[in-house]
């Protein structure tokens, strides 16, 4: 039996080691505004190469949007002294007024749908959230944020917890709690949030004295109070809940010039068309900046 168990424990450890391996934070950035740039203060910057320097230098200081100006583009800096990456700690959402004209830049971010999170709100390097306040049972409050490209909201970090628990103040409810991204449905006591991370990964616990309650089988879903605690509730039960926004690219893509090969198209009509795109291409690029912002412009 000894030695069964000498050779199945490196296995176990190896399995323990799989179930909790680090996430990766492996967010993509959208260029969604040409000849724009964000107003939002700047958490860090450099003097990068090109774009994707930038977006590397974004990635590293967990930011979730930035301004980027070509090197190319110094002759529209109208005398200005600046680092051409400035990396942001939140992105811009719809009908946002910190979105700002600058031939001089680019406007790139992880989260490139505005329509979807117009009404979220940034916490800085961490994503953007928004509390519904419409009381629903745990599996529809899923759904509800799933429409939305979102997903309940994870907890496993103490400045999640903290700084989610600061948004729930304002519920006009007696007990300030929402639904988050937490529950064991599937194993008895193996909380995970909804990315499949489990709690036992995370070295933080935020329960009220007594949560999870022991013999409470059917407490399987997870409410955060205006008390940065958790507590393990009944499913069924109608709470208010915060959904989390995924990362997520332009509902449209942002108009880039790009000659094409119309020697191989055979209809007429597309062939036209071809050839005025390539000779709006063209144009673009013998234009200078201002005038390439106004065309790009013309088109978004």
């Amino acid at each position: 039996m000894q030695s069964a168990l000498f050779f199945l424990y490196p296995l176990l450890c190896i399995h323990a080691l799989h179930r909790c391996l680090p996430e990766k934070k492996n967010l993509k950035f959208y260029k969604t505004r040409s000849c724009y740039k964000s107003t939002i203060p700047i958490m860090s910057w450099k003097n990068a190469n090109n774009v994707s320097d930038c977006m590397k230098f974004a990635a590293e200081k967990n930011g979730l949007a930035f301004n980027f100006s070509p090197n190319e583009l110094k002759n529209y800096t109208q005398g200005r002294w600046f680092r051409n990456c400035q990396v942001l700690g939140c992105p811009e959402i719809r009908n946002s007024s910190t979105l700002v004209f600058d031939a001089a830049f680019d406007y790139y971010t992880a989260f490139g749908d505005f329509n979807s999170t117009q009404n979220s709100t940034c916490i800085k390097s961490v994503g953007l959230f928004s509390v519904i306040e419409t009381k629903m049972n745990y599996t529809d409050a899923i759904y509800f944020c799933q429409n939305l490209g979102a997903d309940l909201a994870n907890v496993l970090s103490e400045f999640r917890t903290n700084t989610l628990s600061a948004l729930i103040k304002p519920l006009k409810n007696w007990y300030k709690a929402a639904y988050v991204g937490l529950e064991d449905m599937d194993v008895e006591g193996a909380f995970r949030t909804p990315m499949g991370t489990l709690m036992e990964c995370s070295g933080f616990r935020a329960w009220a004295v007594g949560h999870p309650r022991p013999g409470r089988k059917k407490e399987d879903c997870v409410i955060l109070d205006a008390d940065k605690t958790w507590r393990a509730i009944n499913c069924r039960i109608k709470r208010p809940f915060i959904c989390e926004f995924y990362p997520t690219p332009p509902a449209l893509p942002v108009v880039e010039f790009a000659t094409k090969d119309c020697d191989k198209i055979k209809n007429k009509k597309k062939k036209r068309q071809c050839l005025n795109n390539n000779e709006l291409v063209q144009l673009y690029m013998n234009s200078s900046r201002m005038d390439q912002c106004a065309l790009v412009n013309d088109f978004d």
